[in-house]
């Protein structure tokens, strides 16, 4: 707590010596959003189902893998353990 004072005017102190660009953060914001832009564009798309028309996540069971204790219905196929389409 004694340290508060004295750490609050040291960042006072290094906020109040930054230049004041407001260029540069544009172009900063600029470039952060064209590469998101550019990075979803990469993302490969989601897999199709397997042929065999198992569920993906419980693979067929209707239930979801946990600690054997508990038994978790899959609600990505209700517990069928087929592949909606």
């Amino acid at each position: 707590m004694r340290w508060l004072l004295p750490f609050i005017v040291v960042m006072v102190g290094c906020v109040a010596t930054l230049p004041s660009d407001d260029g540069l953060t544009a172009d900063i914001a600029a470039e952060t959003a064209r590469m998101v832009v550019q990075l979803r564009q990469q993302i490969p798309p989601t897999p199709a189902p397997p042929s065999d028309g198992k569920c993906i996540p419980c693979n067929g069971t209707g239930t979801l893998p946990t600690d054997g204790r508990i038994v978790i219905k899959c609600e990505a196929c209700g517990g069928t353990g087929k592949a909606k389409k």
